[in-house]
């Protein structure tokens, strides 16, 4: 009670973490090589254009990426950057400068009017959200244009083949109607995998047919719920307990 009394918080942790692994270290090993399968990395959308990867890893190599941001940043000239804004930018770095080996792509839909500067209306960044237009003209200016055609509702038009799987144009085109996001009831995550809202080969393969959705809404929607469409597009969802929720389309 003497020692525990003279530690904070943090430091009481680790005393008591080094007693466990010293009383039963086999266990302490078996529960670390559980929580090493539990690594991942996780993306967060946040306000004003910014957004948070989250890594979870094993502490000897998150030590070392920490190790090997410190020394980046150590070898920079002063600036009007201090330490945190230096190491992000170090550590954009260290991925970013491994991409222009290879191609990335990011999906950004940009009103044509914010292209000219006639408008400073947002774009929409695919899996994100909106980002300011000075950032969506930036984009633009980097990479490849593709023009999508709208109907009088302000949705995008579809694109259909005879094939089950949806070509890569297509994919694209269902991302950019569905603003990027699931378009399950409530959901704001990304869209991971597209789905025949009337099961094929009954419904047909058009981008207007296919629907966005996150993995787990998709393994979901088949489960038990019911979902339809509209003329216009919107998807009536309809839960096992026979709730329903109407889910529009995207309007640019």
């Amino acid at each position: 009670m003497g020692v525990a009394a003279g530690l904070n918080r943090s430091q009481l942790a680790r005393r008591a973490t080094k007693l466990v692994a010293q009383v039963d270290p086999e266990g302490y090993q078996r529960r670390c090589r559980k929580a090493e399968k539990e690594r991942r990395v996780e993306f967060k959308p946040l306000p004003d254009g910014m957004a948070q990867i989250k890594a979870i890893l094993p502490a000897v190599r998150a030590s070392m990426a920490q190790e090997l941001l410190r020394q980046d940043v150590a070898g920079l000239p002063a600036d009007e950057r201090n330490t945190d804004q230096k190491r992000a930018d170090a550590f954009l770095e260290r991925f970013l400068g491994n991409a222009r080996e290879r191609e990335v792509q990011v999906h950004v839909t940009v009103p044509m009017e914010t292209l000219l500067g006639l408008t400073e209306e947002p774009g929409l960044l695919d899996g994100y959200g909106p980002i300011a237009a000075g950032m969506a003209r930036e984009l633009a200016m980097r990479g490849p244009w593709r023009g999508v055609l709208l109907d009088e509702y302000r949705h995008a038009v579809a694109m259909s083949t005879k094939k089950y799987r949806p070509t890569a144009r297509m994919r694209e085109m269902v991302k950019v109607q569905d603003g990027g996001v699931c378009t399950a009831p409530g959901c704001t995550s990304p869209i991971r995998e597209l789905d025949h809202v009337i099961p094929w080969p009954k419904g047909k393969t058009t981008a207007k047919q296919l629907k966005g959705l996150c993995a787990w809404h998709h393994h979901r929607k088949h489960d038990n719920y019911r979902v339809t469409l509209d003329a216009e597009g919107n998807a009536r969802w309809t839960t096992p307990l026979g709730r329903t929720h109407t889910v529009t389309p995207h309007r640019y």
